[in-house]
């Protein structure tokens, strides 16, 4: 009898970055984890559709095998997004010169590395495109969040995906592209990066040491900001809770001989505690609303806000029959932004804009040295209070 696959891997792309010992994931997160599943955002709702829309338009343009679903009250904004998306995996395909009937092109493509590499890796790419003359394999990911830009340089999730793809599909491959496409997230909604299809081999050694140090009764359980996408996180995990424990016991006074070192890393652990922090209101929330209160809690509304349920037309004439006032007595008007503004003008006239507007900053953001930004200049106080009073 065949067996089943199940439709996730425990070990699957999108939590490798959680599970990798190698990159400083948590490799006991695994079997931590095993019968839990996580709890499904109405972000990730959206995006789930988003991808759905997406693959039926694309294999009915390519395949001609779905008609295209027609949805109703989608977000005003997720079809442009998808469009980003769909338009860029249609040019490449052309530009690639690929087959459709050799498989040149591959939407939702499924792939299964359990015995190339190690048992259960497996999972599906977004859209695999090959380029037969240069044989190149482009390997794409489409992201529909708009809070955090995903970075595609050395892309752990992107990386398993475009190995997948190269031992499932078997073309000759001389060079890998792995992109990814977020149209609501960041200045540059494709995001690219390519490497020799080699290099997948060193990867691929890393995936299996991976996966094989999941294995371990005694595989580490070790808390970072990965735990945010953690299942056994809010209920089962005890190490990033401990963890948050002891970094709050730890007293920093400008007064004392603190440990400087001690503070930097209760700093680097801040994100982890607040992903954690969020995920346990999360999961408790959801089960408060499902029936399962936590002991001692309970749910209260929330502040009622006002809002009007008749026409603006309606609501704008019982003004001006009460009141005896122009229409225009009932609107504000407000400038629109600088950027609102940009958006009106061609690149030559909004360089005249700019010199009507000026960039504030409205403090500082304390950050890891790794972050991209350039350090600030601070000013020393008292160096400052003696130039001001040398004018006095």
């Amino acid at each position: 009898m065949t067996e089943i696959q199940p439709a996730h891997s425990t070990r699957g792309a999108s939590s490798y970055s959680r599970w990798s010992k190698i990159h400083g994931g948590c490799p006991g997160s695994v079997k931590l984890s095993e019968g839990l599943t996580s709890l499904e955002s109405e972000y990730a709702k959206e995006g789930t559709l988003a991808h759905e829309i997406a693959a039926n338009t694309l294999d009915h343009y390519f395949f001609g095998k779905i008609t295209p679903t027609v949805y109703k009250n989608l977000p005003h904004d997720m079809m442009s997004a998808v469009k980003v998306y769909v338009d860029f995996i249609i040019n490449a395909a052309h530009a690639a010169g690929a087959d459709v009937a050799r498989n040149h092109v591959l939407i939702e493509h499924r792939f299964d590395m359990s015995k190339s590499v190690y048992p259960g890796l497996f999972g599906t790419s977004d859209a695999v495109i090959y380029f037969p003359k240069i044989k190149k394999l482009l390997v794409a990911d489409y992201k529909h969040g708009a809070g955090i830009a995903v970075e595609v340089e050395d892309n752990l999730q992107l990386q398993y995906y475009a190995l997948g793809a190269l031992l499932s599909t078997g073309f000759p491959c001389n060079e890998v592209e792995i992109v990814v496409v977020q149209p609501r997230c960041g200045d540059d909604p494709i995001r690219k990066w390519k490497f020799s299809s080699v290099e997948l081999l060193d990867f691929a050694a890393d995936l299996a040491s991976d996966a094989a140090a999941t294995e371990d009764p005694n595989a580490a359980i070790i808390p970072g900001k990965h735990c945010r996408f953690c299942p056994a996180a809010p209920t089962k995990c005890t190490a990033i809770r401990d963890k948050a424990v002891a970094i709050a016991k730890t007293e920093f006074k400008p007064v004392a001989n603190y440990d400087a070192e001690k503070l930097a890393q209760s700093l680097a652990f801040i994100p982890a505690m607040e992903a954690w922090i969020k995920q346990v209101h999360e999961f408790a929330y959801a089960e408060a609303v499902a029936g399962r209160m936590p002991p001692g809690w309970k749910l209260v509304p929330k502040r009622a806000t006002r809002k009007w349920v008749n026409t603006e037309e309606e609501i704008v004439q019982y003004m001006k029959d009460a009141t005896k006032k122009k229409e225009e007595e009932f609107y504000e008007r407000k400038l629109k932004t600088p950027a609102q503004m940009e958006k009106l003008l061609s690149k030559q006239l909004g360089e005249g804009l700019r010199k009507l507007m000026e960039s504030v900053s409205s403090g500082y953001n304390l950050v890891p040295e790794s972050d991209d930004r350039q350090a600030a200049k601070l000013v020393d106080a008292a160096t400052e209070f003696t130039k001001i009073e040398g004018n006095i």
